[in-house]
């Protein structure tokens, strides 16, 4: 019987600034299944990115429990929390994070190098997710030497990989056009589709919401609303969206 990927309990995140204390994330329940495509949505402070770094394990809650993939993340060390960051979650960061001195292809394949993986198999599975995205030959391409969309797609192919139980993307739109935006978007839904990678964004963009399935809302650290739909525009393949 499997298991949610995420499940978090009555989560709290609370920081001092100065005196004032802020409770970024305010005794939040959520769990999330194998394969969704989730947006967790709200403006600016609402805490959805703070909520995103405690999911992937890149923060610690003050208080609650958050489970990863079937662990409790609070009872791991921290070699064993990088471990779980390294083999069962993904990343896709609104900068992009890619390494500048490394071209398109050493970027994807940094994460199965780090994972141990021998360099034939390296080769072939680097070779077919940047033919997946696109890339192939962009390949010998350094960032600088890409366009932001490129360069957000190295970044989606670097986070799918090493197939992760999870991808977390933050703010994945947010230097993109709408064009070039809906095309990742297409992308990752594909992804999802196909390959059955599960994705958990967080987003002000109406476009991400629209493209997800499941639309999360919070509000002052709080949850305001949950609503699960039957299709995202990602599902129904819009012509006008080109790879």
């Amino acid at each position: 019987m499997s298991h949610p990927i995420v499940e978090l309990q009555d989560v709290h995140k609370e920081y001092k600034q100065g005196k004032l204390e802020v409770k970024a994330v305010n005794g939040i329940d959520l769990t999330i299944e194998p394969g969704e495509f989730t947006a967790i949505c709200g403006p600016s402070g609402s805490g959805k990115t703070t909520l995103l770094n405690l999911i992937g394990c890149l923060d610690t809650p003050t208080r609650g429990s958050v489970h990863v993939d079937g662990k409790d993340v609070s009872r791991l060390s921290d070699s064993a929390l990088a471990d779980l960051r390294l083999r069962k979650i993904g990343f896709v960061f609104q900068a992009y994070n890619l390494v500048p001195v490394l071209t398109a292809f050493e970027n994807v394949e940094l994460v199965l190098a780090l994972q141990g993986v021998p360099a034939a198999e390296r080769k072939k599975r680097v070779l077919d997710i940047l033919d997946e995205v696109g890339l192939a030959e962009l390949r010998h391409r350094r960032p600088m030497d890409m366009s932001g969309g490129q360069q957000q797609r190295v970044a989606v192919a670097r986070a799918v990989v090493a197939n992760p139980k999870l991808v977390l993307a933050d703010e994945p739109t947010a230097n993109l056009d709408s064009h070039t935006g809906a095309a990742l978007l297409q992308m990752m839904a594909d992804l999802n589709r196909e390959h059955q990678v599960t994705f958990l964004f967080s987003t002000h963009d109406p476009m991400v919401m629209d493209y997800s399935r499941r639309i999360v809302r919070i509000v002052d650290g709080k949850i305001s609303s949950d609503d699960t739909k039957a299709h995202g525009a990602g599902d129904r393949v819009p012509a006008e969206v080109e790879a």
